[in-house]
C-alpha cells in the first residue's frame, strides 16, 4: 500500500486565512462525487438530527529556549510527563519530570540548562531519558509553561510562531491543555457556526484525545509494521449516553475519529475479556478481540453503563486504523488534507477508500490549501 502524493510546497499553508470560516471545503459524497464548497456549507451538506461531535484538546505552550552553561541555546519540545496524566502534572509544583525532544543535544554534555527571563529560576536537568523542571515559588507548572513556551507550529511551516498563533493554533472549544499539535479540523468552526448548526438539530458534542509528536511520524512502508504511537482519551459519562443516543455522527478531525472507534474496541475488550481501561489498547486490538456488537449505539449504551463509576472515563490507546477497517462509529469525517505517507491518510482510506487519491488530486489542481492551516473536505463513508 502506497500513501505517497505529489504536493507542492506552495500548496502548503504557512498562515492560517484572515477569518476561520474562510476555509474552502471539498466535498466528497458516499457516491464517490466530488464538489466545491466552504466551510459556511456545513449547515446544509449535514443532515438535520445528526451530531457534530470535536476533540476540545488544548495545544500546550509545548517549545521553550534554554541556555547551556557554555551559553549556546537548545530548544526544547515538551512531549509527555513522565508516570503522570498531564492534567497532574500541569498542577504541579517543582520539580516535574516531563519526556521531550532537545535540539542540539548533542553538544550538551553535562550540568543543568537555564531558561533566560523565567523569573523562577527555571533550570532543567537530564533525569534518564527524560527532563527534570525545576523552579523556585509556588507557581505550578502549566502557569510557567503558559508564561515561558511557545505554540509548537509543525516544522512544515518552516516559520516562527506569531501573536497571532495563540489563537488561531487553538480550536474554539479548546478546554484540556495536553496536546503537542492542535486538532487542526476543529480549526475552522467558530461560535456563529456551531450555534447555526445548534438551530438545524445538530449539536456540538466533545470528546478529548490529546495528540501527540507521533501523529508527525511518517509511514516508512507497509503500515501493518508501523509502530503507531499511543495517545490519552478523556470521555465524559454524558459524552458516553450521548453517544448511544444513536444520532449519526460527524466526526471533526481524524483525532476524534480515532478516539470514536478507540471506545469502540475498549467496549468489546471489556465485555469479552473483562479487561477494562487500565490497559492501553493495542494497535491490533480489533484483530485480537471479538465484535459482540451489533452497532456503536448499542457499545457505547453497554460501556455508559460499564464505566458509571468512572467519570471521565480515561485511557490510552494505540489504535491502528489502515485500509480494510471498518469505521462503525462515524457516517462523515471534517478533516484537514493530511501530510503524504502520513498514517492520518490511512484513516482517511479507510473512509473512503482508494478514492481519496482522486480528491486529493483535485484539490492540488484547483489551488487548495494543505496541512493543518490549510482548507478542509468533508468525507461521507463508504461501504
Amino acid at each position: 500500500m502506497d500513501f505517497d502524493y505529489a504536493l507542492p510546497d506552495s500548496s502548503i499553508a504557512k498562515h492560517p486565512p484572515a477569518n476561520r470560516e474562510d476555509a474552502r471545503l471539498l466535498h466528497m459524497a458516499d457516491s464517490g462525487a466530488i464538489a466545491d464548497r466552504q466551510i459556511v456549507d456545513l449547515t446544509r451538506l449535514l443532515p438535520e438530527g445528526s451530531a457534530l461531535w470535536v476533540n476540545e484538546t488544548k495545544v500546550l505552550h509545548a517549545r521553550m529556549m534554554a541556555v547551556k552553561p557554555t551559553g549556546g541555546v537548545l530548544e526544547l519540545l515538551l512531549l509527555e510527563p513522565r508516570d503522570l496524566p498531564v492534567e497532574q502534572a500541569l498542577t504541579s509544583a517543582s520539580p516535574v519530570v516531563w519526556n521531550a525532544m532537545v535540539g542540539g543535544a548533542k553538544k550538551w554534555k553535562s550540568g543543568p540548562i537555564a531558561v533566560p527571563d523565567s523569573g523562577v529560576d527555571l533550570t532543567v536537568v537530564r533525569d534518564g531519558s527524560a527532563l527534570r523542571f525545576s523552579w523556585r515559588g509556588a507557581e505550578d507548572f502549566g502557569t510557567v509553561l503558559d508564561r515561558l513556551g511557545r505554540i509548537p507550529l509543525p516544522p512544515y511551516m518552516k516559520r516562527e510562531a506569531e501573536s497571532a498563533d495563540e489563537e488561531r493554533y487553538q480550536t474554539v472549544f479548546a478546554r484540556l491543555p495536553g496536546s503537542v499539535a492542535a486538532p487542526t479540523a476543529g480549526l475552522h468552526l467558530t461560535p456563529g457556526l456551531l450555534q447555526d448548526l445548534a438551530l438545524r438539530d445538530i449539536p456540538c458534542n466533545k470528546v478529548t484525545l490529546h495528540v501527540g509528536v507521533g501523529t508527525f511520524k511518517p509511514l516508512t512502508g507497509d503500515p501493518s509494521a508501523h509502530d503507531m504511537h499511543g495517545e490519552r482519551c478523556i470521555v465524559s459519562q454524558s459524552a458516553l449516553l450521548e453517544l448511544a443516543s444513536g444520532r449519526p455522527i460527524t466526526a471533526v478531525g481524524t483525532t476524534t475519529l480515532r478516539t470514536l472507534e478507540s471506545l469502540y474496541w475498549l467496549a468489546c475488550r471489556w465485555r469479552q475479556q473483562d479487561i477494562g481501561p487500565q490497559l492501553p489498547l493495542p494497535q491490533w486490538v480489533h484483530r485480537e478481540v471479538g465484535d459482540p456488537f451489533s452497532s456503536f449505539a448499542e457499545a457505547m449504551t453497554w460501556l455508559a453503563t460499564k464505566a458509571a463509576g468512572q467519570d471521565p472515563l480515561t485511557f490510552a490507546t494505540h489504535l491502528m486504523i489502515v485500509p480494510g477497517y471498518r469505521v462503525r462509529s462515524v457516517e462523515r469525517l471534517l478533516t484537514n488534507f493530511h501530510m503524504p505517507n502520513s498514517t492520518l491518510l490511512c484513516i482517511v482510506e479507510a473512509m473512503v477508500g482508494p478514492a481519496w487519491r482522486e480528491a486529493y488530486g483535485h484539490a492540488v489542481s484547483a489551488g487548495y490549501r494543505f496541512l493543518s492551516y490549510g482548507d478542509a473536505c468533508l468525507l461521507e463513508r463508504r461501504n
